[in-house]
């Protein structure tokens, strides 16, 4: 689901109103952000469904676990990119593989979205079922278990800012169409990852800097794109691949790292949060304002966990 930079443009237009003020010069634009987006931190809200609070042991009460998956997030998510796995019990204890306990659904997560009256439509839930679990031993008496579901889905944030360009970037006259030392508006898509702050301020006579502050707002853990929330492999940890397009040229940004370009590549969160520093250069010279699109793509892993007792049948062995 790699977004090329006209797709950004394009989703970024569609969501913003753009009012001009002319001033005497083509290059005087105001530009006014309407947030495109639901905004929010969910995700990929995950549940238990129906699970029996008691069981009984020695094979002879089977029983199923039902998990529900709703996209509460305006990202999609391909059927290929979640998967649930249930931890905590020990699958062979009730007649399980590892690979038993591990799915894929069957359908796409379709995202939370606004319809064209604004009103919010959400993803369908899609339901995964693990049959028959069965605790195969012989107990003296009850005993109780935890219960998770691990789910790890491959997301995306997306967010929209705008930049202050003025005709003097050092010293504007006052009262101008625009401030540029100073925090901007920024609106990011409901994700458990968000674009929570962009900052701007003028650097030289034809560049301006700005910083964009990234932050794991979810309650789980982040991973590298693709890695499959991959435990084993500390260096996936706390990965983010980062997209960033002013629609200018000239845009350098610091602390992306492993694809050598200067406005994409992968950071990493250190206690949730990272900021990437960025300079543009700035060869159109006038007042105006102009917009920048963010986009965030990770895994993302979160847990739930239940309890149930799985009890004594009494149908005890007799010597």
């Amino acid at each position: 689901m790699k977004i090329q930079k006209t797709a950004i443009i394009a989703i970024i237009i569609a969501g913003i109103l753009i009012t001009g003020c002319e001033q005497g010069t083509e290059k005087t634009k105001a530009v006014t952000l309407k947030s495109p987006f639901i905004g929010g931190t969910d995700g990929v809200k995950t549940e238990f469904i129906g699970l029996r609070e008691e069981v009984f042991d020695q094979g002879t009460d089977p029983f199923d676990v039902i998990v529900k998956l709703t996209n509460k997030g305006e990202s999609p998510v391909n059927k290929r990119d979640v998967k649930v796995k249930i931890t905590g019990i020990n699958p062979t204890e009730f007649g399980k593989a590892p690979k038993d306990l591990e799915k894929n659904p069957e359908d796409d997560l379709i995202e939370t979205r606004k319809g064209n009256a604004g009103e919010i439509i959400e993803g369908q839930p899609i339901e995964i079922t693990f049959e028959n679990l069965n605790y195969g031993g012989k107990l003296l008496g009850d005993v109780g278990f935890t219960i998770r579901a691990d789910t790890c889905y491959t997301y995306k944030t997306e967010a929209i800012s705008k930049l202050c360009i003025r005709e003097s970037l050092l010293n504007p006259e006052p009262e101008g169409i625009c401030e540029i030392n100073e925090n901007k508006p920024i609106y990011s898509s409901s994700a458990p990852i968000q674009i929570t702050k962009l900052t701007e301020n003028a650097r030289s006579k034809d560049k301006i800097a700005f910083s964009i502050k990234i932050e794991n707002k979810g309650t789980g853990d982040v991973y590298k794109r693709k890695s499959k929330c991959d435990k084993k492999d500390r260096k996936k940890e706390n990965k983010i691949y980062v997209e960033i397009n002013t629609g200018l040229e000239g845009l350098k940004c610091t602390g992306l790292q492993n694809l050598g370009t200067t406005s994409k590549g992968e950071v990493t969160l250190y206690d949730g949060t990272k900021t990437i520093t960025c300079s543009q250069l700035i060869t159109n010279k006038g007042d105006y304002e102009q917009i920048i699109g963010i986009t965030a793509e990770y895994d993302y892993e979160e847990t739930i966990q239940s309890q149930f007792t799985v009890k004594s049948s009494g149908e005890l062995e007799t010597s």
